[in-house]
């Protein structure tokens, strides 16, 4: 046992051997405490969970390959597989269509399991909670194992890439990238916080690498830690066989809880004209701007309403086809949210529905609306999400969308 003295404060580090025989500290870099040095006492709570069994989930990721390559789900190993071809340039990346919000205060905490192919030259794998432009990842860069930092703080992509063999906690000499493992990284961000990342070993949370930025930077190390799970494997030059890498199983946690906090926004439609409702028509819907959809926009109230006693049925449509919208920029001038208040929806996947005769409304808890929150495609085009009213006699119904927009 010893001291460590830092900033003024001090406290107490145990240095003992892993299971390998290999010295770690398990102290302030321990997985017993978050990353603000908390003792992982309080229950974590999920902001996200995905697993393969039955598809590769399309309600939650989307593929995005280039020049060539195949996403491919393994019922029997509940995995999907990311495989390129042996062409330089082949891309196969798996994303969340959500981004995650992240809360000043709290540690955030992402586990994603894989199974990679061997280390090659000229082949990226790459593992963590990133996007284009700003992310934490685990990457093989041909044989050589890094831990990464992407930020777009500078306007351009900068990336802090830490080889295995410099790695500040635990260089893990015995990890094999070919087999199965846990990757896991939590972050403190406020902009200059703490970022570890590591492995789940036997169900023991093995630091490799902290990135400090205590007395370093000058500006945030990234742009935001809100962010999408990824997991990506690339031809950097012409492979002799096609690669496959093997996404499992993802989670992130925020530990200690989450609370999102601000303003209640809402779109629904002008009390001077409601129109008869005869058949299904889209009362209120919302849709994240374009360039705007690395935000959370969470869905948090549903309200409907009727002139009479007409019992009439709201549905609540994920992306569904459009006719006659028209859509405009939200009220709240913040540049986030397009809003509509017209045309009509049909298909899509409903999810959330219910009858309404006068007036009700529909308070969602937090775990529905990051269910709900709004997604993206491989395109990088929004979610639409539309409340409809319908009725099979001439009722007059009207109804409103309410959202949070964490950014």
């Amino acid at each position: 046992m010893g001291q460590i003295i830092a900033g003024g404060e001090q406290f107490e580090t145990h240095i003992e051997a892993d299971y390998r025989g290999q010295i770690l500290k398990t102290g302030p870099d321990s997985g017993a405490v978050d990353a603000f040095g908390r003792a992982r006492t309080s229950a974590p709570y999920t902001l996200f969970d995905s697993t393969m069994r039955y598809s590769k989930r399309a309600d939650q990721w989307f593929d995005r390959i280039s020049n060539g390559g195949v996403v491919t789900h393994l019922t029997n190993e509940s995995s999907t597989a990311l495989t390129t071809t042996t062409a330089s340039g082949d891309t196969v990346l798996r994303r969340t269509k959500q981004y995650f919000p992240y809360q000043p205060g709290k540690s955030m905490m992402i586990m994603q399991s894989f199974a990679g192919t061997t280390p090659v030259s000229g082949l990226i794998q790459e593992v963590g909670f990133f996007d284009d432009q700003n992310g934490v990842m685990l990457r093989a860069s041909g044989t050589t194992l890094q831990m990464v930092i992407r930020s777009f703080t500078s306007g351009a992509v900068v990336e802090n890439v830490v080889d295995q063999s410099a790695w500040n906690i635990n260089t893990l000499d015995s990890l094999d990238f070919s087999k199965a493992q846990i990757f896991t990284a939590d972050l403190e961000w406020l902009g200059v916080g703490r970022v570890r990342t590591g492995f789940v070993i036997n169900g023991e949370i093995i630091y490799c690498h902290e990135f400090n930025h205590y007395n370093t930077l000058t500006s945030a190390y990234m742009t935001t830690a809100i962010l999408p799970l990824s997991y990506r494997v690339h031809n950097a030059s012409a492979q002799a066989s096609g690669r496959t890498m093997k996404q499992i199983c993802s989670s992130i946690l925020s530990e200690g809880g989450y609370e999102p906090d601000g303003a209640v926004y809402s779109v629904n439609h002008d009390l001077n004209t409601v129109p008869n409702t005869s058949g299904e028509r889209i009362t209120a819907g919302i849709r994240m701007a374009s360039g705007r959809t690395g935000n959370v926009i969470l869905p948090v109230r549903i309200s409907t309403a009727t002139a009479s006693s007409d019992v009439v049925l709201w549905r609540l449509r994920l992306n569904p086809t459009l006719s006659g919208v028209v859509w405009s920029a939200a009220d709240n001038q913040r540049g986030n949210v397009e809003v509509t208040t017209s045309g009509t929806a049909t298909g899509g996947t409903v999810v959330d529905a219910g009858f309404v005769s006068q007036g009700s409304a529909n308070n969602y808890d937090i775990a529905v609306a990051i269910r709900l929150a709004l997604g993206q495609n491989a395109s990088g085009e929004s979610d639409t999400l539309i409340l409809t009213v319908d009725s099979a006699v001439s009722a007059k119904a009207l109804g409103m969308i309410g959202w949070v927009e964490i950014t």
